[in-house]
């Protein structure tokens, strides 16, 4: 049989603008041969080269082992969302660039590892989950795939998805013996489902549920929404990515997925897409621009040419953009008040898509001005803390004995109030990515708090309390708040915590007292929003002085995330930014207490 191969260079995003037709394969994805009226994979050919003599129903079921987008348009049903309707799962512009790079990597005999950059709602969740689907329904059995969402309604809808894909499925195109596909629970697991008469199984979880993950016998993974996982010491997105990759192993016929929307720079999603487009990470990165999403354009107005266009539009057509997908992008950007608005939902590269699904909280001018008042330390001492400001003279009470003979003093029995404050946010103990940030702050009567001292660098939590509290006394027994969430944060460090909390604690006697939880800070929702909020205030109306080069930077380019929180540009600096908003809250709340003191002696 002669085969006419199409060629390679034509295999992934260069048939994507041509006529698409799924039924007989032509611009299908993948290597493909002409066979009678229809363009084939060269695999089925090759290995089967009877397939033209095959009854039709044969043919078919052996197709659809080799041909996954026949075997979407002739097996898999989704729900139409303009008329709610079954409709055959035809796949779209954007749909066919990524499985081009799956199909690309299996085809090659690699294993299938992407990570991919969503904007908007073309169906890139959908598609990554029906080629798993496709995978343990027609080509292989006894292999388990896992489906971990950000919350765990994202991952039931994928199963509702699943589900739809059996109650739909074709009886003829079963394997013999076989009356249907079921997807049933596990017994004794709630995240386990059973695909029935294939041997395998789904697991669904959630990234508040590392533990779903440990011990099973993983082939695929979908990872959906990675960039709003949870980020903190308790729940850390590399430690559930290891979980889930490291009981899947590199070879073909395995798949990985990390998938999600952006959601600003400071997450574990963004650095691994910038791995993966410099090359180093196993993973192929993936985006789909707004002009490859075949809907958006809009036909030319005779009152409209490029004059009406800014030069950011104009430079669109340097992008690849015909001039009707310029005068959609024109027309649409004025439902926005902004610009970068426009460019976050329909972002033109992966740059706009990450810079613009962020928010910073300060303006350009209030920027400047947070950083004016950084300059160099005056010295740095021997353990690498940072001096801006010499502790203040005190007198020592033999001295008042001197100038007034006859006079009985008496050591205080309670801590006096001290001009300084020390603050430690605790960080990691062993990763330098993620420091600790100890800061000394100058509060006196009349002038603005002023940043003393400070140092930032990795400890054991036990070593670091010490290196707190001696760092206080040299601060003439300065008020020390320690947070209370990080010293319980782990396993790890549950041992040290307990030391610190019942030995060190009660060595020293002038610690920040948050009236609910004893000596020590304990960030909750509530405390986080008013931390935050002073912060911002605080940094607004300059009513504090920072030295610190980092710090100041770093709060002058706070973000405001999609889901309400606050972040650094960078994940590095997160502590510095925790850190400014634990000192100012705790110097408002010293300030209260004292408020409230006064008006029950007045």
């Amino acid at each position: 049989m002669n085969l006419k191969h199409h060629d390679k260079s034509a295999f992934a995003s260069t048939r994507l603008a041509c006529e698409y037709n799924p039924s007989n394969g032509l611009n299908c994805s993948g290597y493909r041969t002409i066979v009678g009226a229809d363009y084939l994979p060269v695999a089925l050919i090759e290995e089967h080269p009877e397939y033209p003599q095959l009854s039709k129903n044969a043919q078919e079921r052996l197709r659809i082992q080799y041909d996954f987008e026949y075997w979407c348009w002739r097996c898999v049903k989704i729900i139409d969302k303009m008329t709610g309707r079954l409709i055959p799962f035809i796949l779209n512009r954007p749909q066919r660039k990524l499985l081009a790079e799956m199909e690309s990597q299996r085809l090659n005999n690699e294993p299938v590892r992407i990570i991919l950059l969503k904007a908007r709602q073309w169906g890139g969740s959908t598609l990554v989950q029906v080629y798993i689907a496709w995978w343990q329904i027609v080509r292989t059995k006894g292999k388990n795939s896992i489906i971990v969402g950000h919350k765990r309604n994202s991952s039931f809808a994928i199963k509702q998805m699943f589900r739809n894909i059996i109650a739909n499925y074709p009886q003829e195109l079963l394997e013999d013996g076989v009356e249907g596909i079921t997807l049933k629970n596990v017994p004794d697991s709630k995240d386990i489902q059973e695909i029935g008469s294939r041997d395998c199984s789904i697991c669904l979880t959630s990234s508040y549920s590392p533990d779903s993950a440990r011990g099973l016998n993983l082939s695929f993974a979908h990872l959906s929404e990675v960039a709003f996982w949870n980020a903190n010491r308790n729940i850390d997105p590399n430690d559930l990515i290891r979980t889930v990759t490291g009981t899947i192993p590199l070879a073909p016929g395995t798949i990985i997925v990390m998938e999600s929307t952006a959601n600003g720079t400071n997450s574990f999603f963004y650095n691994e897409c910038q791995r993966a487009k410099e090359g180093l990470s196993a993973f192929k990165f993936v985006f789909v621009p707004w002009n490859e999403i075949e809907i958006y354009h809009k036909d030319l107005d005779e009152g409209f040419n490029l004059d009406n266009c800014d030069e950011y539009e104009k430079a669109l057509l340097e992008k690849g953009c015909t001039l009707e997908q310029v005068y959609w992008y024109h027309e649409k950007r004025k439902e926005f008040s902004e610009h970068n608005l426009m460019k976050a939902e329909f972002p033109s590269d992966d740059r706009e898509a990450f810079e613009n699904s962020m928010e910073y909280v300060f303006s350009q001018h209030e920027q400047e001005q947070i950083v004016e008042n950084a300059k160099e330390p005056i010295k740095l001492n021997g353990d690498g803390v940072k001096i801006w400001l010499e502790p203040k003279q005190v007198k020592p009470l033999q001295e008042y004995y001197n100038e007034f003979p006859g006079v009985s003093f008496k050591y205080p029995t309670t801590p006096r109030k001290s001009d300084y404050i020390a603050v430690l946010t605790i960080g990691s103990d062993c990763d330098e990515r993620f420091p600790s940030v100890l800061s000394v702050w100058e509060k006196g009567k009349d002038s603005l708090p002023r940043l003393a001292a400070q140092w930032v660098g990795v400890k054991h939590l036990n070593i670091l309390a010490v290196m707190a509290i001696n760092l206080a006394r040299q601060y003439n027994n300065a008020m020390l708040a320690i947070e209370n969430n990080d010293i319980f944060a782990s396993e790890n460090s549950r041992q040290q915590g307990t030391f610190v909390k019942n030995e060190l604690f009660l060595k020293y006697n002038n610690l920040y007292n948050d009236r609910r939880k004893g000596f020590t800070m304990e960030i909750d929702k509530k405390v986080y929003s008013l931390m935050f909020y002073e912060l911002i205030l605080s940094s607004r109306n300059a009513l504090y002085i920072d030295h610190d080069e980092i710090a100041s930077k770093t709060v002058a380019k706070m973000i405001l995330l999609p889901n309400g929180r606050y972040y650094a540009e960078t994940s590095e600096l997160q502590n510095y930014l925790v850190n400014r908003a634990e000192v100012l809250y705790i110097m408002r709340d010293i300030d209260l207490k004292s408020s409230n003191y006064h008006e029950k002696i007045d």
